[in-house]
């Protein structure tokens, strides 16, 4: 197996790191062994990496833009990608920050560096008030992003989905969440995210969804990327669930891109 190769597999089989981890890694690595691209040797590497990560976004876009055109377009869009990648935390948090710089609470939903990225933005621009981590169903990251969350900010929550309505009470709420893939009509995220946003909606309270343009696809693509997504096991039963689920973007307020 040629090295170009096992680049592309090594990202196609990362079960580990988030979506923009994984990208960022890649991009590194691809243009490190810029000699050794051929046409047909990034073809190749596109087609391993959308069947073994089918459910990434700004994967399948990446592969898109390997497969799209030659050498040196293919190289010129991974430099602008990975520009971006590295400014894109204070990107998130600079263009969030004047619709978090006034609330007294964030509700957030499982895992995501994007929401962390503004959170702790937020922290370090002079906001100190209160984060809510819910855990996005028992498959969820939010016990993982709370703490997290919690080595840089001083008042954050871990909750489970169940309290999620206790919690939207009261004046100056935000919602803020990630999201997998972004549509002109819907959005992809972790499963629990519609109830958390259907709240919010019949309640009034402003809903912001932070995502770069890398994870934005064609309409006709999220149930496709639906369909691929990880699974759950719920106890002995052997019954399966989807991780993800769709939300209609007119629940939204507010979306925070690079």
């Amino acid at each position: 197996m040629n090295p170009l190769d096992i680049t592309f597999d090594r990202a196609a089989e990362d079960r580990r790191r988030g979506a923009v981890e994984i990208e960022c890694k890649l991009i590194e690595d691809l243009l490190s062994e810029r000699q050794r691209w051929t046409a047909t040797g990034l073809i190749s590497g596109a087609e391993r990496l959308l069947a073994g990560q089918p459910a990434m976004a700004n994967l399948r876009n990446l592969a898109r833009e390997l497969v799209g055109g030659d050498l040196a377009t293919a190289r010129e869009w991974l430099v602008r990608r990975s520009v971006l990648l590295a400014e894109l935390d204070e990107r998130f948090a600079a263009a969030a920050w004047p619709l978090i710089e006034g609330a007294e609470r964030l509700l957030t939903i499982s895992r995501s560096s994007a929401v962390a990225a503004v959170v702790v933005g937020a922290w370090r621009r002079g906001w100190r008030g209160e984060t809510v981590v819910f855990d996005g169903s028992p498959a969820g990251g939010g016990i993982d992003q709370a703490k997290r969350l919690g080595e840089s900010l001083d008042d954050v929550h871990s909750q489970p989905d169940s309290a999620m309505s206790g919690w939207l009470v009261g004046n100056g709420i935000r919602v803020l969440i990630g999201a997998d893939a972004v549509s002109s009509e819907r959005l992809v995220n972790v499963s629990g995210t519609s109830i958390l946003l259907e709240l919010a909606f019949t309640r009034s309270i402003p809903v912001v969804v932070v995502a770069d343009s890398g994870k934005d696809l064609p309409d006709d693509e999220i149930d496709e990327l639906l369909a691929s997504g990880p699974t759950a096991a719920e106890g002995n039963t052997g019954r399966r669930w989807a991780i993800f689920e769709v939300v209609p973007l007119n629940l939204v307020s507010t979306r925070i891109c690079e």
